[in-house]
């Protein structure tokens, strides 16, 4: 278990798909066409139909291959002449053949092999003209011409006098033309061998999060990253299918999201001491910390037994399901994502995200040492009983049954309600019959999924009870009525019962149920659009059990349930069955085409709530490791930023006064930016007044604060505010309702309970004087960060607000927000006279680029030096090139340049 530090290794050949040997062949051709100017393209002939005959080109490339192992030097040249005299012969009778760039490589490689023996002027020009047709290939033909492309950016960043970090910053735009093509992945890995060369870092940075958001489950870019980014630490997903000791699959991260995920690698021949060790500590830790639903371990064999060593696993009382690594440590997925001494163990948190690093790991521990570790591991931030509920009930489709808005509707369930998303939209009736199921039998089922935010402070034990509960009313209702018109209704909560029991307990036969109902229920008639549990089920046992590719199934999924038109519940399942498969690309992807399109559906706003929580958003990526406080340093950092949340809603609600008044919001705000805490008790009025306190002393009277009692009771909180004995200056409204209130789901507020000795978490929403929300942030969000997030939600949009006006060229407006913000210092006042004020980088920023469009550089360059200085010192505590610090090097570096022009 105790790590160790092994020493650097070196790269394979193989790993990059690109030879070194052939790398550097690249550079040492770039070092004979620097003296040679690069020749235009000779023009091209008339378009000819047809493309040239693939027999021709394989016969071409045959005549290189025996060209390049002819014997002597004079032989070789003679032969590799003669493939180029065919390959230009070829290409003249099919100047505009669509695939001619087949050709072009091979005489782009022949060329190349004949320079390296011939290094004449005339082979040297003749090798650039194919370069520069090869690079114009489209991007079906990318990996034909990278190599082509490759050489052509580095000769021309050579021959401008670029230093080394000119020369890999030219890569840049390949790794943009190369998108999306088979050779992305590959263009990457050059660019980033250039760029730890040459030692830029930026470059190498800006590439790790290229490869964090497109590539993070590729295993060749894990094992890449590992072996060259010595000491640097990154989450990539642990993707994989693995077999268990009963035959059956259990794919990652699909059969472990929502749960932290412990799986240990061991062998039989030096892991029993170790193995013994860790099940006496788990047996105790799983009972001393409740660590039922919230952590769980799997054990990996490495030794191929047939029953993957279920035997050794059950020997020692454990429940763990027992898979084997096929052939151990010479399996892939093993040398990427793990590749220690064994024992050793890989903990997942429950987005399916695991910490890699550059470690030979393993080794044995104690059962002390172990219980040391279980203890400071169920009390890291991603194995939070309530983080993992709330992840279990997503990840099992809770929200597709519900309705957050209203209580259960027999003739309008929430699935029907969903499909109304427009503004004017209104959903169509069930029209109910004696057919019908007995209302009284669907309120039971619907009575067992228990609401946001409750749900997720209920005890495991229960949560399991309830799905256990309604998984047997469902069962008995289908077969009391088994033609009922809406037994659909009962399908869908049977379905996303076993779900839940799946998640929730790990067990995989309540999966296989699951799939098995939802097939059954897909040949039953279903209204148009309320079938997309029973088909996300089924693409979930398609992807789990199918080597087809996972994105065409969910492509697939998407045709199924309404394609082009897809339904709001629709694209929040696809965004499910992308983070099933590890696809962060395409998570993003449906995630953005949902909230775009579906955020105010009232019927959807616990997983708008959920895709939209800061908190949630953060660790949906990260690795869980908090070794040297900076990964903390960072949760905190990006939990505060002041960045507004990528979706557009509204918000208004009724709210009452501690005398018995109904106010709204946000009328009541009278157009000015609202700060609501929503808090347990009046004690909280002191909570706000801190944390808000920035905001409160603007040159604008422009913020109202506002605390909200999640209790609906005016005589406790009158007493509460009393036994404070301290004066507020801003109101105190009560939440009508309290936690049944309905915006509690809009807003993902995950509680209104305070435990005693530990610090409020307090839930905030920031409305901006439109009404529209810039900000929600939950209870999770608020008790991770520290710095004034209020104060940076509004100010950024202070920024953005001058950003406009300049952008507009009203600089008069720009002027008069950025010195309403950040005053001007007079450099001749004296004393009082004399304005002096901590000024926020968001204002400073502001009124450099004020002083810029003034064309007062030296003032500008003044505000954008203190900012860079600023954001710079926050960038090195949190170890990382921050989007804030790129921004202000642009605005510094802008103004620079202007005083040299």
């Amino acid at each position: 278990m105790l790590s160790t530090t092994s020493p650097k290794k070196q790269i394979p050949n193989n790993a990059i798909n690109i030879s070194m040997n052939s790398y550097s062949r690249i550079f040492i051709t770039l070092l004979v066409l620097l003296s040679v100017s690069i020749w235009p393209l000779t023009a091209v002939g008339q378009t000819q139909a047809g493309s040239i005959a693939s027999d021709k080109i394989v016969a071409l490339d045959s005549k290189l291959s025996e060209a390049v192992k002819s014997a002597s030097a004079a032989r070789k040249k003679l032969s590799i002449r003669r493939v180029i005299r065919a390959g230009v012969s070829l290409l003249k009778e099919q100047s505009s053949a669509p695939n001619r760039y087949e050709v072009l490589s091979i005489l782009f490689r022949s060329q190349q092999s004949l320079l390296t023996l011939d290094k004449t002027d005339a082979n040297r020009k003749a090798f650039l003209a194919t370069c520069k047709k090869l690079a114009a290939a489209p991007n079906e033909y990318a990996a034909l011409r990278l190599d082509a492309d490759l050489l052509l950016t580095q000769a021309q960043s050579v021959r401008q006098g670029g230093g080394s970090y000119a020369r890999s910053d030219a890569l840049r735009p390949l790794i943009v033309r190369y998108r999306d093509t088979e050779v992305e992945a590959k263009v990457i890995r050059v660019a980033m061998l250039m760029a730890l060369e040459f030692g830029n870092t930026k470059l190498v940075n800006d590439l790790r999060k290229v490869v964090a958001q497109r590539f993070p489950g590729d295993i060749a870019l894990i094992k890449f990253q590992r072996e060259h980014l010595a000491g640097q630490v990154f989450g990539a997903p642990f993707c994989g299918t693995f077999e268990g000791s009963d035959g059956k699959q259990m794919r990652f991260p699909m059969d472990s999201l929502g749960t932290t995920t412990g799986i240990y690698f061991w062998s039989k021949h030096d892991s029993m001491q170790d193995f013994r060790a860790l099940a006496a500590a788990w047996k105790k830790a799983k009972a001393e910390f409740k660590l039922s639903g919230r952590y769980q371990f799997v054990s990996m064999n490495m030794d191929d037994l047939p029953d993957a060593g279920e035997g050794i696993v059950r020997g020692l009382g454990l429940d763990w399901p027992a898979l084997k690594m096929p052939k151990g440590k010479d399996n892939p997925i093993y040398q990427a994502y793990v590749n220690r001494m064994t024992p050793t163990i890989m903990v997942l948190t429950p987005s399916g995200y695991a910490a890699l690093y550059e470690s030979s790991g393993g080794g044995a521990g104690s059962e002390k040492s172990y219980a040391r570790w279980m203890q400071s591991m169920q009390s890291r931030v991603w194995a939070n009983a309530r983080y993992a509920s709330q992840k279990q009930s997503i990840f099992a489709g809770d929200f597709f049954v519900m309705d957050p808005q209203e209580a259960f509707n027999p003739a309008l369930p929430a699935e029907l309600k969903a499909l109304a998303s427009g503004a004017d939209a209104k959903p169509v009736e069930l029209s109910r019959s004696d057919a019908y199921m007995p209302e009284d039998k669907l309120r039971a089922i619907q009575a067992c999924f228990i609401e946001p935010p409750l749900r997720y402070r209920t005890p495991h034990d229960e949560v399991i009870a309830n799905y256990k509960k309604a998984e047997a009313l469902c069962r008995a209702a289908i077969a009391a009525h088994p033609q009922a018109p809406d037994l659909w209704i009962v399908r869908n909560r049977l379905i996303t019962a076993l779900m839940g029991l799946w998640k929730t307990s790990g067990d995989h036969k309540q999966f296989a149920a699951a799939a098995a109902e939802a097939k059954v229920a897909l040949k039953s008639d279903y209204p148009s659009g309320t079938n997309v549990v029973a088909q996300l089920c089924l693409a979930r046992e398609q992807i789990h059990a199918s080597a087809i590719d996972a994105k065409q199934i969910i492509k697939h999924f998407i045709e199924a349930t309404g394609g082009q038109k897809a339904s709001g519940p629709s694209l929040a399942a696809a965004a499910l069955l992308a983070l099933d498969i590890g696809d962060r690309m395409l998570h993003e992807q449906y995630r953005r085409s949902y909230l775009d399109q579906h955020a105010e559906n009232p019927t959807m706003w616990t997983v708008s709530a959920f895709l939209l929580d800061r908190y949630h958003r953060h660790w949906m990526y990260q690795p869980p490791y908090l070794a040297g406080g900076t990964f903390e340093r960072r949760e905190k950092y990006f939990l505060a930023l002041g960045t507004p949340e990528d979706a557009q809603r509204t918000f208004t609600a009724d709210f009452k006064t501690l005398d018995g008044k109904t106010v709204n919001i946000p009328e009541f705000s009278k157009g000015k930016w609202t700060v609501i805490s929503f808090v347990h008790g009046a004690s909280a009025n002191g909570y706000l007044k801190r944390y808000a306190a920035p905001v409160v002393g603007r040159p604008f009277d422009d913020v109202q604060l506002i605390a909200a009692v999640m209790k609906d009771d005016a005589a406790t909180t009158r007493k509460l505010l009393e036994a404070l004995n301290k004066p507020y200056a801003f109101p105190t409204l009560l939440v009508p309702d309290g936690i049944q209130n309905p915006i509690v789901r809009k807003l993902g507020i995950l509680g209104e309970d305070h435990i005693p000795g530990q610090r409020l978490k307090n839930n905030i929403l920031i409305l901006r004087p439109d009404g529209s929300i810039a900000a929600s942030l939950s209870g999770l969000t608020m008790s991770a960060q520290y710095a004034f997030v209020i104060q940076a939600v509004i100010e950024w949009q202070d920024e953005k607000n001058v950003d406009d006006a300049l952008a507009r060229g009203d600089l008069k407006e720009a002027q008069r927000l950025a010195f309403a913000y950040a005053p001007p210092i007079d450099p001749s006042a004296v004393g009082e006279k004399k304005i002096v004020a901590t000024t926020s980088n968001f204002h400073l920023r502001s009124r450099a680029k004020v002083y810029q469009a003034m064309g007062d550089l030296k003032a500008a360059l003044a505000d954008a030096q203190q900012a860079y200085l600023a954001v710079n010192i926050k960038a090195g505590h949190i170890s990382m090139r921050t989007e804030d610090l790129e921004k202000t090097e642009a605005l510094k570096a802008s103004i620079v340049a202007a005083m040299k022009a």
